[in-house]
C-alpha cells in the first residue's frame, strides 16, 4: 500500500483478500480412479466423488474436511481407512468390505465438525453443519468493520 491509501481502503483490501479459498478432489461422474493401497492426504479438501474410487487394501485417504459419494456413484473402501473432520454423505453406493474404517478426526487446519470417531456408513450426514456466513456477507462485514472503527476513534473518550 502507497502512503496516500487511506487505512479504512487498506483494511478492506487485506480483508477481501484473506477471503478464504478452497479446494477439492473431483471425480466427475463415468471416471474412474484406484489408490491401489497407497496414501494420500489432502489437507483439508473436499472429495465429491461421482465416479468410482477405488482405495484398496490398507489405503489411506486423510486429512480429508467433506466427503461426497453421489447417487450413481461407487467409493470402494476394501479395507482402506477414510479420515475426514467434517460432513460425510453417500447418496451412492459404498463397498466397507475387509475391515475398512471410516473415521472423523481432526487433521492440521482443519477442525473436527460433529462427533469425532467411527462414522455410519449410511446415506444420511452424521454430523450436525457447522455454522458459516455467505461470502457476501463477509463482504459486507469487511466494509462495515473498519467503518465502525473508524466512527469509535472519531468519538471523545469519556474517561
Amino acid at each position: 500500500m502507497s502512503p496516500r491509501t487511506p487505512p479504512a481502503l487498506a483494511g478492506r483490501l487485506m480483508l477481501l483478500a484473506a477471503l478464504p479459498a478452497s479446494a477439492a478432489w473431483v471425480l466427475p461422474p463415468g471416471a474412474e480412479a484406484a489408490l491401489g493401497g497407497g496414501a494420500v492426504s489432502l489437507g483439508c479438501a473436499d472429495v465429491a466423488n461421482g465416479g468410482a474410487l477405488h482405495l484398496g487394501a490398507g489405503a489411506t485417504l486423510a486429512a480429508a474436511r467433506d466427503v461426497a459419494t453421489q447417487a450413481g456413484a461407487l467409493l470402494d473402501l476394501d479395507g482402506a481407512r477414510l479420515e475426514l473432520a467434517g460432513q460425510w454423505t453417500a447418496a451412492g453406493q459404498v463397498s466397507a468390505s475387509g475391515g475398512a474404517q471410516v473415521l472423523r478426526t481432526a487433521s492440521p487446519g482443519c477442525p473436527v465438525a460433529g462427533r469425532a470417531g467411527p462414522v455410519p456408513l449410511g446415506g444420511a450426514p452424521a454430523s450436525t453443519p457447522v455454522p458459516a456466513l455467505e461470502p457476501w456477507a463477509l463482504a459486507l462485514l469487511a466494509l462495515a468493520v473498519p467503518a465502525l472503527a473508524g466512527r469509535a476513534r472519531k468519538t471523545p473518550s469519556s474517561r
